[in-house]
């Protein structure tokens, strides 16, 4: 798959002109007063120019972030089979896999076939066919502390909801493998795809514009992400991971 044009939400300055110049066009109508992007929903309303600006990204990329910890195999599966959306079979592939490899014991992987939400049905929904991401960098420099669950626990808290675990040693399955930023182009023009969480993505496009704190990106992305649009796996000591002074190292 052809890289195509990447957007990057933090470089304004390397935004295509016209996408620039939407942005900068509904930048003039928010009040000097506000600082912070977070605000900007509740001072300007421009939910209803996201579809405008979702139509000018069609056909480019928009380069993301997926927090999450690997181990040595899942990361060559990544660059194989890009991200795939949540899903039961998903997670109990990845338990098989481990096993398979020797990074679990059998009776590991049977605590974690009795201990997943899929198993338990708790807070199942909030995530399941979905690959949540950041569409920009700066939250990972700014709130580098919500992502610390995501690439502290391998197979992410989920696996970890009963007490399956009492006579095996939990903390051990979840240093299993690497943190990871799996760096992802995203294909946003359909909404019903590239969901926004909290608010519509044109907020964090001109809140970048203006230079604001607390740029807010989050997508949950109700597709797989192919192999052909995945840019790298960021892992600590590369350049890329090592620029987020606050992410956890091991």
């Amino acid at each position: 798959m052809s890289a195509g044009e990447i957007v990057d939400i933090d470089d304004p300055g390397g935004w295509p002109e016209d996408v620039r110049e939407f942005v900068a066009s509904l930048a003039g109508t928010v009040p000097a007063r506000v600082r912070d992007g977070g605000d900007l929903p509740y001072e300007v309303d421009l939910a209803t120019r996201d579809a405008e600006l979702r139509t000018l990204l069609a056909g480019r990329w928009l380069r993301s972030f997926h927090a999450t910890r690997l181990l040595a195999h899942e990361v060559e599966g990544v660059r194989a089979s890009g991200l795939r959306r949540l899903t039961e079979a998903l997670v109990e592939g990845r338990q098989d896999e481990a096993l398979r490899h020797g990074a679990i014991t059998p009776e590991e992987h049977a605590a974690l076939r009795n201990s997943s939400v899929f198993k338990w049905g708790k807070r199942v929904g909030l995530r399941t066919g979905k690959v949540c991401l950041v569409a920009n960098a700066q939250p990972l420099h700014e709130m580098a502390g919500n992502f610390a669950p995501l690439l502290k626990n391998w197979g992410g808290e989920a696996q970890y909801m009963t007490n399956a675990w009492e006579q095996l040693d939990c903390e051990r399955v979840k240093k299993l493998g690497t943190p990871s930023l799996v760096v992802a182009w995203l294909d946003v023009a359909d909404p019903g795809v590239a969901v926004g969480v909290g608010h519509e993505l044109i907020y964090a496009f001109v809140a970048s514009h203006l230079g604001m704190a607390n740029v807010r990106s989050r997508i949950d992305f109700e597709s797989d992400i192919p192999s052909g649009c995945i840019e790298g796996v960021w892992q600590p000591g590369s350049c890329g991971y090592d620029q987020f002074t606050g992410l956890p190292r091991s």
